[in-house]
């Protein structure tokens, strides 16, 4: 039987019409196994995140957690039954996790704010939002079973930004989910906790931004991994159809990208599509396990992107941009080859954890220029001009830029980069850089900010037809 992974995010869980919602979406997906991975409720995680980091202020604190439980109970009180077994253990739930929420700030005010306590209080977001959820389902005679996804996703030490450790999540999800899964009397719903994790010695940590997604996607890996059914499949229920072409503040009628390859995805993810994080992919590409982005308050509509093994050649899929960067340039002041440059520039910008993109570099090592965030642009001047093999023997300076990046094989074709640049000319403006990835799916082009509006339009523009209508 067919496995589908289903994401539902905090807008999934804003009121008792929206647990309907996820009870209608279960009907329409009955014939397939389902597991659920559930995000915190809208807001509580950057709650969670601000109250940690404040705990001097008991007032603020006292605050917040009297917030946390009112979103709750108010979700509780709508979708139960008052005085139900459900109502009931719901909010026993919730009084047993907010005082476990208050010994962890207790230990926060005493030994700081260590990574370990932050993904430890994060945590709590998913953990009282999946429980509230599997009880719902539970209320309506479903068989729901609750797993927080710390009991199976086991990852590296890094925390705020784990990566999942394959081979011990496989072994855990073989043991604990297959099971379940593979039972063909039972018709089990996995309520699974998105977001969180834990390393080898017991302590929580997080997957970081996208981290739900990241989630579902670990999972429908290690499942096409360790279990029978490979028929797997990842929707991520979103408050929108899917991935637009271009972000409406720039072309209002831009159009949704129905379907596109994992390769594209990434592309389209990593500059500046807020609606998938690339992460995501790289757990199920291998097995091309497809995902699709869905539209919660739609879930029967034609309109959804599709990212799988398969594309078409003979488009343009999206314009992304990045609208906030510093092209930083490194000239030898005498205009001589000096070797090893770049080397000393990722050096350079490692030590202060500086993301360097866009890489461009004259053929004799003379002069050499990269892409870097604004807000890291001054971090990255300083630490350039403060080096002494820098300082002595080059010229450094950076500009204010935007980055617009192309995505699709289309942009293989020589034709297609004419028609880019020409559009651009019709503007007037000026390219400062340009880079083009070795799989040629990314074209990116370096512009004045000021001049990234005019230039997307008029992109789109010239090459309307080249889109996806």
């Amino acid at each position: 039987m067919p496995i589908i992974v289903m994401k539902f995010g905090g807008s999934c869980l804003i009121d008792k019409t929206a647990f309907k919602k996820i009870l209608n979406i279960n009907n329409i997906y009955n014939d397939v196994k389902k597991i659920f991975v559930i995000s915190a409720l809208s807001g509580i995680t950057d709650l969670l995140l601000k109250t940690a980091q404040k705990l001097e202020d008991t007032k603020i604190t006292d605050q917040a957690i009297s917030l946390i439980e009112k979103r709750h109970i108010d979700i509780i009180e709508q979708i139960f039954d008052e005085d139900s077994d459900y109502y009931i253990k719901a909010k026993d739930w919730i009084d047993d996790k907010l005082s476990e929420l208050d010994d962890a700030f207790a230990d926060i005010k005493e030994f700081g704010l260590e990574p370990y306590y932050r993904d430890y209080v994060l945590s709590f977001g998913e953990i009282l939002s999946t429980y509230i959820l599997n009880q719902y389902l539970l209320s309506n005679g479903l068989d729901s079973v609750y797993i927080p996804a710390n009991k199976i996703i086991i990852t590296n030490d890094e925390f705020n930004n784990a990566y999942p450790l394959y081979d011990l999540t496989n072994s855990r999800i073989k043991n604990l989910l297959t099971p379940l899964l593979e039972n063909p009397k039972k018709d089990t719903i996995i309520c699974l906790t998105g977001f969180i994790g834990r390393n080898k010695i017991g302590y929580i940590t997080t997957l970081g931004r996208g981290g739900s997604d990241y989630t579902s996607t670990i999972v429908a890996h290690s499942l096409f991994t360790v279990g029978n059914d490979k028929d797997i499949k990842v929707i991520l229920w979103k408050d929108v159809d899917g991935l637009l072409a271009i972000n409406p503040k720039y072309v209002p009628e831009s159009s949704l990208i129905k379907n596109l390859d994992y390769g594209e995805a990434k592309h389209i993810a990593n500059f500046g599509a807020k609606i998938l994080h690339p992460k995501c992919l790289e757990a199920i590409e291998k097995f091309k396990i497809p995902l699709e982005i869905r539209n919660f308050d739609n879930p029967l509509g034609d309109d959804f992107t599709e990212i799988s093994d398969r594309t078409d050649k003979e488009q343009i899929k999206g314009i992304s941009a990045v609208e906030l960067a510093t092209i930083i340039t490194v000239i030898s002041g005498s205009l001589v080859d000096v070797p090893g440059v770049l080397a000393k520039i990722f050096k350079t910008m490692s030590k202060k954890k500086i993301s360097v993109s866009l890489v461009a570099q004259s053929s004799s090592e003379i002069s050499t220029s990269f892409i870097v965030s604004a807000e890291d642009s001054e971090k990255a001047l300083q630490a350039l001009k403060k080096s002494k093999f820098f300082s002595e023997f080059f010229e450094i300076k950076g500009e204010d830029v935007a980055v617009i990046n192309i995505t699709g094989l289309k942009i293989l074709e020589t034709r297609t980069k004419a028609e880019i640049f020409n559009a651009l000319d019709k503007k007037h403006i000026k390219v400062k850089a340009i880079s083009q990835s070795y799989d040629e799916l990314n074209l990116s082009i370096v512009i004045n900010r000021e001049k990234l509006s005019d230039a997307i339009k008029i992109i789109h523009e010239d090459l309307y037809e080249e889109f996806e209508s």
